[in-house]
């Protein structure tokens, strides 16, 4: 339910939880490439937004060492990346230090 939502936000901007830097994501049914102003792009597979998603939603915090080591597999563009995106979704707050997700359920 909740990668529909992101394929809604198609075309959106988002922004990484550190600096608030900006990029565009694009949602597609394999998965959601986020791309920077300057180009730069990095492909993150839905398999992967499902699980942050389900890991998230039912632990109700989601580090960015949870993240990297255990979902992306250590690869910072990536865990970055998909943090910004998880940061879009309703009822989803943030912490900048220590970088984390809050799911906040209404």
């Amino acid at each position: 339910m909740m990668y529909e939502l992101l394929i809604q936000m198609s075309g959106e901007k988002c922004y990484t939880l550190s600096r608030d830097n900006p990029a565009t994501m694009w949602v597609g049914e394999d998965g959601i490439e986020v791309v920077y102003p300057s180009g730069n792009a990095v492909f993150i597979p839905r398999e992967m937004v499902v699980r942050a998603t389900n890991m998230l939603i039912n632990r109700g915090k989601l580090t960015v060492d949870e993240v990297h080591f255990e979902i992306t597999k250590e690869h910072r563009n990536r865990t970055d990346k998909l943090m910004a995106v998880l940061r879009k979704l309703p009822d989803v707050s943030f912490d900048r230090i220590p970088r984390a997700l809050y799911y906040n359920r209404s």
